[in-house]
């Protein structure tokens, strides 16, 4: 009687040592490609302060905070009462704009500089009338941070424009926060 059980006992070991039946892997799908990265359009460089800019007399004027229809900023006037750089935000955007005139035929750039990073920006608007420069990025943008806690001022150049070293104020600081609510 075991020698008619031993088959049925020696069944589960032998159907153990079958492989099982596999599916081929799926080819991996591959890597996501990373965008790329926007090309500047050409056009000459913005005019570079000669000489050491964070050590330098800052443009003569001050920043002032105001508010209008909705929207906050913080302008830079000259002695002379002339605005000649603003910050401002508007629908989580936050805008640079410097005064000076353009040709617009040609990329043209403000590039700011901050005791942390350098960065050069494509101008999105040259209104001629206005005589009004801008660029714009999102208000969680890190050059604002970098503007913010700049040691003492920051350097606003653009093309074909005197470049300009303004200190860093409150004001700035209060617009970037308005703006990221």
């Amino acid at each position: 009687m075991t020698y008619r059980l031993l088959p049925w006992l020696l069944l589960p070991i032998l159907a153990s040592c079958v492989a099982p039946r596999t599916v081929p892997p799926a080819t991996p799908a591959p890597p996501p490609r990373a965008p790329a990265a926007p090309t500047l359009p050409p056009g000459p460089p913005p005019e570079r302060y000669a000489g050491d800019w964070s050590v330098a007399d800052a443009t003569p004027g001050d920043w002032r905070y105001v508010q209008e229809g909705g929207a906050s900023l913080a302008r830079f006037a000259g002695t002379d009462g002339a605005v000649l750089a603003e910050i401002s935000c508007s629908g989580g955007t936050i805008s640079l704009t410097r005064t000076g005139i353009m040709p617009q035929d040609i990329g043209a750039f403000i590039n700011v500089r901050s005791s942390f990073a350098e960065r050069r920006l494509p101008i999105q608007s040259a209104d001629q009338s206005t005589r009004r420069l801008t660029t714009r990025l999102p208000a969680r943008d890190p050059l604002w941070d970098q503007i913010i806690f700049s040691r003492g001022r920051f350097l606003i150049e653009a093309t074909m424009q005197a470049p300009i070293i303004v200190p860093t104020r409150g004001d700035v600081a209060r617009v970037i926060e308005d703006c990221r609510g």
